[in-house]
């Protein structure tokens, strides 16, 4: 029983690793928008850098675990 419940927990986990890869690449990709769009510059480097700070994270903590 202990088995089922650590791969549930690994599951989840994993679940939320790709939703923040997901999530960092959306913000990249409005980033990008927002910099072609005439957004301004500094709105699209925060969604650039925020995006891949998220994305970093996720990635390092995907292989870790």
């Amino acid at each position: 029983m202990s088995d089922q419940k650590t791969s549930s927990v690994d599951r989840r986990y994993r679940v939320y690793q790709i939703g923040g890869i997901v999530l960092a690449i959306l913000f990249v990709a409005l980033g990008v928008a927002a910099f072609l769009t005439g957004g301004g510059p500094i709105i699209a480097a925060i969604a650039v850098i925020g995006g891949l700070a998220v994305l970093i994270v996720s990635i390092v903590m995907m292989v870790r675990s």
